[in-house]
């Protein structure tokens, strides 16, 4: 039986300009023409889903005389994504979406060009100021903050506890739109998760062979 923690989570072919903005956070390894996640945005997805696949369809009626009104499918439709992860004691995850968000508004509120602390102590990062508040908005193009992600299915086996893979999808074109907000409270100790929901052109599907 197939088991629901048993799952890889890949973005790659990232653009030039998107991969030196997030290089700190992805830790990019060069295979031939793509460049690939590693380390702990690969590692801590929490939870991650098989996007679903539905039909947009139209209604047509009076075709033949009795017939009552039926649907007919004219197009897919490929609903949003939501990603979710576990963040480390750095906020790696919630940096990583942050950056890639504000690279979409050229930077516009990125620690990158803005304020940044050497310092992670909590009265270094009090002393930040913030960018200035009319600073411009401009958008870069799609092709420059678009990449790809592939979710992968996986179970046991022999050699590995992700040996075999029944089915995987790609999803194309993908980029954040939203990131939720992170509840803080006093209490009993969470991890702390961020989510982060995605929009996307198409998507693939990938089977592997019945055996």
């Amino acid at each position: 039986m197939s088991f629901s923690n048993g799952y890889d989570v890949e973005f790659y072919s990232f653009s030039t300009q998107l991969t030196n903005n997030l290089g700190e956070f992805i830790g990019p390894v060069a295979t031939g023409d793509e460049t690939k996640t590693s380390g702990l945005i690969q590692m801590l997805c929490d939870e991650a889903q098989l996007p679903n696949v539905q039909a947009a369809v139209g209604q047509l009626s009076g075709r033949v005389m009795g017939e009552s009104q039926i649907s007919y499918p004219y197009a897919r439709f490929y609903s949003d994504l939501s990603l979710t992860w576990m963040c480390d004691a750095n906020m790696i995850p919630l940096k990583f979406l942050n950056t890639w968000h504000s690279f979409i508004f050229n930077g516009n509120d990125s620690a990158q060009d803005g304020p940044r602390s050497s310092d992670p102590g909590l009265i270094n990062m009090k002393k930040a100021k913030p960018n200035e508040f009319n600073r411009p908005i401009r958008l870069n193009y799609p092709e420059q903050y678009m990449c790809n992600l592939r979710v992968t299915k996986t179970e046991k086996g022999r050699g590995a506890p992700n040996e075999r893979s029944a089915v995987s999808y790609i999803m194309e074109n993908i980029y954040p739109y939203s990131i939720d907000s992170i509840p803080l409270s006093y209490g009993t100790s969470q991890i702390t998760k961020v989510t982060a929901n995605f929009y996307y052109q198409k998507h693939t599907v990938v089977h592997s062979r019945a055996k």
